[in-house]
Order: C-alpha cells, then sequence, then structure tokens
C-alpha cells in the first residue's frame, strides 16, 4: 500500500501543475467550445498520469525476483513442448504502447532460443524465438498492452474504414499508424480464431446450464459476397507492389436468436452471430458448436431458416441428429420470400400476360401457401412451364424436395418465423458494411478473423470475445527440430 502511495504521489506530483491549469481553464469557461476544449485537456492529463501509473507499476512487476522466476518458468515450459531450449540475456528496454494511447519505456528481462542464429538447427521461423517473460505473463506483445489491442480492433471493426477507426480513436487520445492499426487488429484476429478453433474441438457434448435452454430458438444462414486476394510468383512491380489475384468468395453468416411467445424475435437475449469463409461443412460444424454451447439440444423447438440452396438442407438433418432433438422439435423452413421471389420470376416469363395478370397469379399461389396448398402450387407452376421440359423439371425437383419446408399456414400457427430477414440483414452488417466494396480485397485469413470480431461486435457480444482473446494471448513459440545428418 505505502508502495502504490507513493507512485501516486509522484504521478499526481509531476502533473499538478498542468492539473491545476486545466481546472482553471475549465472555470474559465463561458461557452460550448471553451468547455470542450478544457474538458478535452483534463481527460488528456488524466490519461497522461494512468499511463505514469501503469509505467511504474509494470516496471515494478519486471523487478520482481519472484515475478520473474514464475514467468520465466512459463515460457521455458511451453517452449519445451515445441523442441526449443531458452536462455536467458541481459535485461533490455523496450517501449509499449498503453490503452490511452501514450508510449511507456520498462527494462525487463529478456530470453531467447539456445543457441543463438540456430547452430544444428533451423533458422527461427517469421515470429522468432524471444520472449520477455513477465511481459508476457501480462498479456503484452507487439509493443502493445492487451487492452489497447483490443480497443484497435473494436474500432477497425465497428468502422467502415481503417482511416475511420484511427479518426475515432484519435478523437479519445489514441494516435496509431494506419500500419500498427492492423497489425494489432490482426494480432486479435489470431488470438480469436484460435481460441474458437480450441473450443469447437472442446465441445463434444451440449452445455445443459447454456442461456438458450427450454427456449424457442430459431437459427438461420445465409451468404455474402468477399473479394479475397492471393499473392503470386513475380518480381514486385514499381513501387514494391507484389503481384496477386483476386476471386469473390462467399462468406457464409449464421444467426441464432431466441423467440417470444408471439414468434418474434426476444431483445432480451442477445443474437449469436458468426461466419466463416469455409465450406458448407465448416459453416455447419461453426452451427453445431455455437448450439451446443448455447444448450440448443434442449430447447423448447428449434427452427432453421434458409433459402433453397441444397447445401442447407442437406446437413440439417445431422445437426438435428447430433442435437439430439426429434423431428417434431426441429421444423425446417425454406424463407417464404425467397419463394415468392422465385414465383415471380417464373410469372415474369409469360410474356403476353400483363403486369396485372402476373401480379394476380403471385397473388393467388401466395394465398395457397399461406393455406398450405403446396401442392397446389406446385401444379400451376409445372402447368406454366409444360412446354419447357428442362425449366419443369427442375421446378418439379425443388418443390418435391421442398414441400414439407413450405407449410407457411402451419408453421405461423405454431408462432415460428416463414423469413430468413435476421441473417439477411446480418450479412448485410457483417459484411457488406464493412468486408464489401470497390476496390476491397482481403487476405483469407484477414478476411476470416475480421468477420468473426466483426460478428462479436454487431452482436453485443464483444466482451465474450474478449475474454477467449485474452485466455489465448501468449507467447507461441517457433517450433525447431535438429537437422537430418547429410
Amino acid at each position: 500500500m505505502e508502495a502504490e502511495r507513493e507512485f501516486i504521489e509522484a504521478a499526481v506530483v509531476a502533473f499538478r501543475e498542468h492539473l491545476g491549469e486545466a481546472l482553471a481553464q475549465m472555470r474559465r469557461a463561458d461557452s460550448p467550445a471553451s468547455f470542450a476544449e478544457a474538458e478535452r485537456t483534463l481527460h488528456a492529463l488524466a490519461r497522461e498520469v494512468a499511463s505514469k501509473l501503469t509505467q511504474n507499476v509494470v516496471q515494478e512487476m519486471c523487478d520482481d525476483d519472484t515475478r520473474k522466476d514464475v514467468a520465466t518458468a512459463r515460457v521455458r515450459e511451453r517452449a519445451a513442448r515445441k523442441g526449443v531450449s531458452l536462455r536467458s540475456e541481459r535485461r533490455r528496454e523496450t517501449d509499449i504502447r498503453t490503452v490511452g494511447g501514450q508510449m511507456i519505456r520498462v527494462t525487463t528481462p529478456y530470453m531467447r532460443a539456445s543457441p543463438r542464429g540456430g547452430g544444428n538447427l533451423e533458422t527461427r521461423g517469421a515470429q522468432g524465438t524471444g520472449v520477455y517473460p513477465v511481459l508476457d505473463m501480462l498479456g503484452i506483445s507487439g509493443r502493445s498492452t492487451p487492452a489497447l489491442r483490443l480497443h484497435v480492433a473494436l474500432a477497425l471493426c465497428e468502422a467502415n474504414s481503417v482511416t475511420s477507426a484511427r479518426e475515432v480513436l484519435a478523437s479519445g487520445g489514441t494516435e496509431i499508424d494506419h500500419k500498427a492499426a492492423l497489425r494489432l487488429t490482426y494480432m486479435v484476429t489470431e488470438d480469436a480464431l484460435r481460441a474458437r478453433e480450441r473450443a469447437m474441438r472442446a465441445t463434444t457434448s451440449g452445455n445443459d446450464e447454456g442461456e438458450f435452454v427450454g427456449r424457442r430458438v430459431a437459427v438461420a444462414v445465409d451468404g455474402g459476397r468477399v473479394c479475397i486476394r492471393r499473392r503470386v510468383a513475380g518480381r514486385p512491380k514499381k513501387g514494391g507492389r507484389k503481384h496477386f489475384v483476386t476471386e469473390w468468395r462467399e462468406p457464409k453468416v449464421l444467426t441464432v436468436y431466441v423467440l417470444g411467445e408471439d414468434g418474434q424475435r426476444d431483445k432480451k437475449v442477445k443474437t449469436v452471430l458468426d461466419g466463416t469463409l469455409g465450406d458448407a461443412d465448416a459453416v455447419f460444424a461453426l452451427i453445431r458448436y455455437h448450439l451446443l454451447r448455447l444448450g440448443v439440444h434442449r430447447a423448447k423447438e428449434v427452427v432453421f431458416l434458409g433459402d433453397g440452396a441444397k447445401w442447407i438442407w442437406n446437413r440439417t438433418s445431422s445437426l438435428r441428429d447430433a442435437l439430439g432433438l426429434p423431428p417434431e422439435q426441429f421444423v425446417e423452413v425454406v424463407d417464404y420470400f425467397h419463394v415468392v421471389e422465385r414465383l415471380t420470376e417464373i410469372a415474369q416469363q409469360r410474356s403476353r400476360w400483363s403486369d396485372k395478370q402476373r401480379s394476380t397469379w403471385v397473388d393467388e399461389q401466395k394465398e395457397r401457401l399461406m393455406a398450405g396448398a403446396v401442392e397446389e402450387v406446385e401444379r400451376a407452376v409445372l402447368d406454366l412451364l409444360k412446354h419447357k421440359k428442362k425449366e419443369r423439371d427442375k421446378e418439379a425437383t425443388y418443390w418435391s424436395r421442398n414441400r414439407e419446408r413450405l407449410r407457411y399456414g402451419t408453421v405461423r400457427d405454431a408462432g415460428l418465423p416463414i423469413g430468413s430477414g435476421a441473417v439477411e440483414s446480418s450479412v448485410r452488417r457483417v459484411v457488406n458494411l464493412r468486408m464489401k466494396g470497390a476496390s476491397i480485397a482481403w487476405r483469407e485469413d484477414h478476411a476470416e478473423g475480421v468477420l468473426h470480431l466483426r460478428a462479436h461486435a454487431k452482436s453485443g457480444r464483444w466482451a465474450e470475445l474478449e475474454a477467449s482473446v485474452l485466455a489465448e494471448t501468449g507467447w507461441r513459440p517457433t517450433a525447431r527440430r535438429a537437422l537430418l545428418a547429410a
């Protein structure tokens, strides 16, 4: 306690004069502009005090022999699992940026792989094998505190560009350049994806205490569009830019939410959003993970919504089996509005019909769908296409495959949704408003990470992501192995 009082007193003394001036400036304020300026000055000084206190505390930890021994033992154990032997070197000075945006400098123990330079071992990987053990214990890496990295990552995920994010950060006192902002964000995405992968492997059964236990749950999945770039061989262009090719990929976004008794989303329970650039099996593995951890295996009722894509409905039975739910508790529904759009396109093919005739025909089929007369709609569709065998066969397959998923009257009577608008809105908010746009191209791993982070930010579950990231944060030694003799 005495040491803490000394730290606080030292910090306050150093800035007492400036704090007095700031308070006097605030008292003299006679307009919104002058008061805003005084308040910002005062908060800037408060950040400096916090930065100084942080520096003192971190330095104290680095000087503590007991803490150093514990931290050293931890990194040695971690390195041993990768076949890396560490040795202590002289203490080093290093700069650290804190969450307030200020840089602090501490002198701290340092360790690196032995023997230096590799010797009879392969050369070290891109990440290297050096570590500050005490700083690693605190999650300080990349010359940044964990709170700063999460703060920057959230800003970059919420804003519509890196420039916008930096402006928001700067307004709060955190000045950071473009490359550093991206570097810190991608450090968070790596930890977040690693944590998700670990959690998925560990989740083999349902969580009986999950927050969705006993509730009526809606699950929906849909895809978006993202431009991915991939490096190719070749000499760099003028200016140092590397050659790359681009391709459009479909990030798949999932939405899980609780239904109230009225069949609408229960806004008291936060929606779960996530996504992946993986294939159909990858997104269903992700859906299975989230449903099990949320306790959906013990849900009162589950409705699964999607468009008519085969890759979705070919996997729902396996998902239901994984949850252990009987068929009567697992309802499959093809999005009503996709079906209406399909009917509209069919009506448009009747070139001799007027707009009113087309509209009348579509309205008639909509009424039949709502009444549960799916077979009558199917006959009407096939009758319109009787002279177009290829299209007729395609529609016959579609309607026979999805017939039981189109009983909208029964679904509505049960108080369940018939549209997948929730996940389409999620695709727009998570993907389209940040990750898709003119001249925007992502590396695949970066896109996967930002998709994961942004899904948590937009669903109000950022605190959950922070917890998983902080549990995963830490130095990871580059594996080494002895070179074979010639």
